[in-house]
């Protein structure tokens, strides 16, 4: 049996995880909250949803993990800032292909490994040792995508000392320091369920959606470059591509 809010009682997913869905869908549609922002009282949306307050709190505190809510003791829940998806166009590094991500990403990870992982060794028609970078891009202080960048450290010498010494961007240090400039990539997007690091370092929950965009670089005489995988919030992330029929073919617009 459900109830008026579309929540299973009999459904294997959890309830709190099912009230968590069903708020945050009326909060990205400006449905929920009143003049001020603030949401309901605890106790009026569980007699709403016809849980208990425990099952309640929970799915609030869901929502004040993905950072689109903020509580406050003695005042109540509220809308932290407008929870639009961020746009990101599939362009090249150093176009404005993303909004409202905060400046210079966390940089988790860089390595210097002295083998390539088989299936990035075919991508990148590679063998040798590789540098691997992950980092973690932000909104709001609060993670929404994980990003995982392989290159050949023939490209990079000693990457591992200097680091993203330029302004800490990847693509700028790559065209100024190694004077690399991207001439097209390819990308690859499909969804997937988060591993036990994603969970960890996007504080999300098992059952997560993430979209996965598998990207390949080459430099201008068709030499792939640099290997990456980032993994986004499913519902944080809205892609922008541009597509135009040339002579009854299929082009992206970069």
């Amino acid at each position: 049996m459900g109830n008026s809010n579309g929540i299973m009682n009999e459904s294997p997913i959890p309830l709190y995880y099912q009230i968590y869905v069903d708020l945050k869908n009326k909060l990205l549609i400006n449905k929920l909250v009143d003049e001020n922002g603030k949401l309901p009282a605890e106790k009026e949306l569980a007699e709403s949803y016809k849980v208990s307050r425990v099952t309640m709190r929970q799915a609030i505190a869901e929502l004040e993990k993905d950072g689109l809510i903020v509580r406050y003791r003695g005042r109540g829940s509220f809308l932290k800032s407008q929870p639009n998806p961020i746009l990101h166009k599939l362009g090249l590094p150093g176009q404005a292909g993303r909004v409202r991500i905060d400046k210079s990403p966390e940089i988790v990870e860089l390595s210097h490994f002295d083998t390539t992982y088989e299936h990035i060794g075919r991508a990148l028609n590679y063998e040798g040792d590789i540098f691997f970078i992950k980092r973690i891009f932000r909104v709001d202080c609060n993670p929404v995508a994980i990003n995982r960048i392989w290159i050949p450290a023939v490209f990079t010498p000693e990457l591992d000392k200097k680091g993203l010494c330029v302004e800490g961007s990847l693509s700028k240090t790559l065209k100024e320091v190694y004077h690399l400039k991207i001439d097209r990539r390819k990308n690859v997007i499909e969804a997937v369920r988060p591993s036990v690091s994603d969970i960890e370092l996007l504080k999300i929950t098992y059952d997560t959606l993430l979209l996965q965009i598998t990207s390949k670089s080459f430099l201008k005489d068709n030499v792939p470059y640099e290997y990456s995988v980032t993994s986004w919030i499913g519902d944080v992330i809205r892609l922008e591509v541009d597509v135009e029929d040339i002579e009854h073919g299929i082009t992206f617009l970069k």
